[in-house]
């Protein structure tokens, strides 16, 4: 397992490379350290871009841990386009268990790869959602990405 933490606009991302893959991107309070890796190297670039407004789609293998359950919610995350947002509802309906939207949360909430799985697109049918890092990072990436929630 290799590390690195990035100083993006918002915060402080570290990310995790095992085996050939980001399995894990989280928000940290550490002091950033360059990237190493020819893949954790890349991950930076491609969040640098984005940051930039210049990427906004991620072309770096991620294998995140996680139940099937999980792994499904997050596979629907991903398809989600820059700028939009989806409900709990809907990503629940989308996987088959339309009656799962609590579940659904929980599953946005372990996501171990945010932004690069964009669980910040996800919202309530009647409210914003939730952040496990705290609203100002689900809020400062919507701005990044010109979402204006109504």
């Amino acid at each position: 397992m290799i590390s690195c933490i990035l100083a993006v606009p918002c915060g402080h991302l570290k990310l995790t490379e095992e085996n050939g893959f980001i399995t894990a991107c989280d928000w940290t309070e550490e002091a950033p350290f360059p990237a190493e890796t020819a893949l954790l190297k890349k991950a930076e670039k491609e969040l640098e871009e984005y940051f930039k407004g210049k990427r906004k789609t991620f072309d770096l293998p991620v294998q995140p841990k996680g139940t099937a359950f999980e792994k499904d919610v997050w596979s629907v995350l991903e398809k989600i386009p820059y700028g939009h947002l989806m409900t709990y509802g809907e990503i629940a309906k989308e996987i088959g268990r339309p009656k799962a939207s609590r579940a659904v949360g929980n599953a946005c909430g372990k996501n171990p790869v945010c932004v690069i799985i964009p669980c910040h697109r996800v919202v309530g049918k009647n409210n914003d959602g939730g952040y496990s890092n705290g609203m100002k990072y689900k809020y400062a990436l919507w701005k990044e990405e010109g979402i204006e929630r109504k």
